[in-house]
């Protein structure tokens, strides 16, 4: 039986993907270890070179997009490992760090959600906490408006946060994220009904808060993230249509409804304009 599962999320990403296991299974590691991909509908040659490279990883072949939260569900469904890590495909994992991650959840078991840091090709520090989004950070971001006025996101991004020291966190990003299985039983699995794309780490996390665990920041090993290489493929008002429906869910969710419906409002607007930046941007 494996010790730690590792579930990765695929969306034509073959190149980045590869190299991602490559370097996840040439890392020496103490622990047993699986790895499951779930590949989300790809029409690249992601599932044919996962298995022709790699016979013994584990491979869930949807048909069609079902949403990232609905994907990892599928991973942890079958995850056969104590200690359950999702990691996205555009990520070098660091040596050290599944191991680190398996220590470090079974020592201190008030640890409910375990992000690393995160670092750019470059070496610097990709910014990955996050304070839990309030309804006028969350419009500076939707609406633009913190590229002109950078406070109003100030807290939310943690603009002084210290990535140098280890400590108790509200939300870690996606892109790293280990918990154990008695977590994943407390508070259930994502909420793949809400949230298609975006927000369903917010949501865990918070979950994982409220049933008395801590959400920690480790800064003692760390991961090579690309960022968003699926992303960058979809159109942007797609990508705008996703993000605010998954944002007005969110505030429906945990905040009072007007907070959603005011979200919900604004979404024609903001894909509007997503597609027609997206329509001129080329000829810019």
């Amino acid at each position: 039986m494996p010790e730690i599962s590792v579930i990765i999320v695929s969306w034509n990403v073959e190149e980045a993907l590869a190299r991602n296991l490559e370097r996840l299974l040439s890392l020496p590691c103490r622990v047993g270890c699986e790895v499951i991909v779930v590949d989300n509908g790809s029409h690249d040659a992601t599932p044919r070179m996962v298995r022709a490279r790699f016979p013994n990883i584990q491979l869930i072949q949807n048909e069609r997009n079902r949403g990232f939260a609905f994907a990892c569900n599928q991973g942890l469904k079958v995850a056969r490992g104590e200690v359950l890590v999702l990691c996205n495909p555009d990520m070098l994992v660091g040596e050290g760090v599944v191991d680190h991650t398996y220590n470090l959840l079974n020592a201190r078991r008030d640890i409910g959600v375990l992000g690393v840091r995160l670092t750019s090709q470059d070496g610097s520090v990709v910014k990955s906490v996050r304070r839990d989004p309030r309804l006028l950070d969350q419009l500076a971001i939707l609406l633009k408006l913190a590229r002109v006025f950078p406070r109003l996101t100030r807290r939310y991004i943690a603009h002084e946060f210290d990535y140098a020291r280890s400590q108790e966190v509200e939300q870690v990003r996606g892109s790293y994220f280990a918990f154990r299985r008695d977590v994943l039983e407390a508070v259930g699995m994502f909420d793949a009904e809400r949230f298609f794309l975006w927000f369903e780490e917010v949501d865990f996390c918070r979950r994982v808060r409220e049933a008395g665990y801590r959400v920690w920041y480790s800064a003692e090993v760390s991961c090579t993230d690309l960022v968003g290489r699926s992303f960058a493929q979809q159109p942007l008002a797609l990508k705008q249509a996703r993000f605010s429906r998954s944002m007005a869910a969110y505030f429906f969710k945990w905040h009072p409804r007007w907070q959603g419906w005011l979200v919900l409002l604004l979404r024609p607007f903001v894909i509007t304009s997503a597609w027609v930046v997206g329509v001129f941007r080329p000829k810019l």
